[in-house]
């Protein structure tokens, strides 16, 4: 995809917030960040499975909803590009900053990528142990980059996970996504669930180690 704003200042000076697109937090005081800043109608399912982690797990939250009519891909800005303020505050002094998105697939699958290789080998095993069919990241999506929000955190190393529309199909009890059905929480699924206490399992196996 090739993006149509070079960064979110572009964006922000072309696109009107409450319009096109929103933010929403949820600051806990917690030394974690669940993120998914293309959330909304960009890559569906992300907002919606990183807010249940975040509340489930108690960490902090934050994501960037595109909310337009139609033609909302037109609003995906590159992790590497995204420069919104908000989360560039939120990230700082974060433990573990970790970045949910939405990906093409043929199979319910996650894809793990960024710097903290420690905290996604603990992802894997818990996905694992719960069926998920997980890999590592391919290039295109790897998370691998320095300036990536993912990897600024305290410990500059976190974790990108891409999940397969397949997958975020199963988070939705009656697998469809569109507004009504992904913000009607009576439609997550067990699966959702499922994926939230891996995560969560992974991060507190993260914290016991650390400690």
């Amino acid at each position: 995809m090739v993006d149509r704003y070079k960064s979110f200042t572009d964006l922000a000076q072309q696109m009107t917030e409450g319009e096109d697109w929103s933010i929403h937090t949820h600051e806990r005081g917690a030394r974690h960040l669940i993120t998914a800043i293309h959330g909304g109608a960009i890559e569906r399912g992300t907002s919606e499975v990183a807010e249940l982690i975040a509340r489930r797990g108690g960490y902090d939250f934050y994501t960037f909803k595109a909310t337009r009519r139609n033609k909302n891909n037109e609003l995906h800005v590159t992790s590497r590009h995204f420069n919104e303020p908000r989360l560039e505050t939120l990230v700082q002094g974060k433990r573990h900053v970790i970045s949910i998105h939405g990906c093409r697939g043929v199979k319910p699958k996650v894809y793990l990528g960024g710097l903290d290789h420690t905290l996604r080998a603990h992802l894997t095993l818990a996905l694992e142990q719960r069926s998920f069919l997980v890999e590592a990241a391919p290039p295109p999506i790897s998370g691998m980059h320095t300036d990536n929000f993912v990897n600024c955190g305290e410990r500059k190393k976190g974790v990108q996970i891409e999940l397969t529309e397949p997958l975020r199909k199963q988070f939705f009890n009656n697998k469809k996504f569109n507004l009504h059905n992904r913000e009607d929480e009576s439609n997550w699924s067990p699966v959702m669930t499922a994926f939230a206490d891996a995560m969560i399992e992974a991060i507190d196996a993260m914290k016991e180690e650390e400690e």
